[in-house]
């Protein structure tokens, strides 16, 4: 399993995002869809003398939602992603409750690193939020 597979089934164990569709580097025009992004950014944060390393994962949890002039509606999706960021912060108090990655690579942390915003609207009353996150784990080396 890649890692971003592993983030994405660990975001589906957040209750909203359970059901329904969640692509991966694609985020349909549909409103009440998501995606999980990946972003650039650095890969190896420590690396040590068997070769072993401290990693990070960059990401976007990206939704297409409806947006407008309604305060409230625009209030909503905002207070959505607080309670995503709440249930991050939660899940890292809960080490297994960490994405699951493959042998050799143990979670570390998920930190939300943005907060949730509209990153691009449009007039047909749709607007893609986001919030960036980065999954931080180690993964064992080998001597050689």
């Amino acid at each position: 399993m890649t890692n971003i597979e592993a983030v994405r089934a660990w975001l589906r164990t957040y209750p909203p995002l359970a059901e329904g569709r969640m692509g991966v580097d694609y985020l349909p025009e549909e409103a009440q869809t998501y995606s999980v992004d990946s972003v650039p950014g650095p890969e190896v944060v420590t690396r040590y003398l068997d070769g072993s390393s401290i990693r990070q994962l960059d990401f976007v949890l990206a939704s297409r939602v409806f947006y407008g002039d309604q305060i409230a509606q625009n209030t909503d999706n905002l207070e959505w992603y607080e309670a995503f960021s709440d249930w991050v912060r939660a899940q890292n108090r809960r080490p297994k409750h960490l994405p699951q990655l493959a042998d050799g690579r143990m979670a570390r942390a998920v930190e939300v690193t943005t907060s949730g915003y509209p990153f691009q609207v449009s007039d047909d009353g749709r607007a893609r939020y986001q919030i960036q996150l980065k999954l931080t784990y180690f993964e064992r080396g080998t001597r050689t």
